[in-house]
């Protein structure tokens, strides 16, 4: 089971903007069984004393944010700017108990509320990459990739589970 399989659950924290953003909640890590969960929130949910919120705190950590002190200059070039923000978006290889599927080597994020690869997104961020001279980062987000390939069959949309089933335009088998 994942979470966007908890429905009622699922679909009161997400009509109620619990998390503020509906991909947060479905990228939150469970402290224990996702049906052990459903279950007390089914049999407390009535309850006047119960606290969405609260429970949603008390049975999930939120995804890990990627805090940085980076400022812009404005006194840089925008390749300049771009070129610094590689190092910011690149998200080393880790395990967690979520819907991230871990990939091997380093990769590039686009940011924000995205904490993973997208595939379609990810070629762009290469060509980039390439302009910036960081080969580096292009050879793992390929390996990467062909990772996902030989353990999936295929590249999804992203490196979440809950996009497994769904992919983009085949930009992995393209010639330089």
């Amino acid at each position: 089971m994942e979470i966007h399989e908890l429905g009622e659950l699922f679909e009161v924290v997400q009509l109620q903007n619990i998390l503020d953003d509906g991909k947060t909640f479905r990228d939150c890590i469970p402290k224990r069984s996702l049906e052990e969960i459903r279950q007390e929130y089914l049999n407390k949910k009535d309850s006047h004393e119960f606290d969405l919120s609260e429970f949603i705190k008390k049975n999930f950590t939120l995804p890990k944010e990627h805090a940085t002190d980076y400022k812009s200059d404005p006194n840089k070039s925008a390749a300049q700017h771009i070129y610094a923000l590689w190092d910011v978006l690149t998200r080393n290889p880790e395990t967690e108990n979520s819907s991230l599927i871990p990939l091997p080597h380093p990769y590039v994020v686009p940011g924000g509320r995205f904490r993973e690869i997208y595939y379609w997104d990810s070629y762009f961020t290469m060509l980039g990459l390439q302009v910036s001279n960081r080969i580096d980062l292009i050879e793992h987000m390929v390996n990467n990739f062909a990772h996902l390939i030989d353990t999936i069959g295929y590249i999804p949309n992203g490196n979440r589970t809950y996009y497994q089933g769904r992919s983009q335009p085949p930009f992995f088998c393209l010639d330089g």
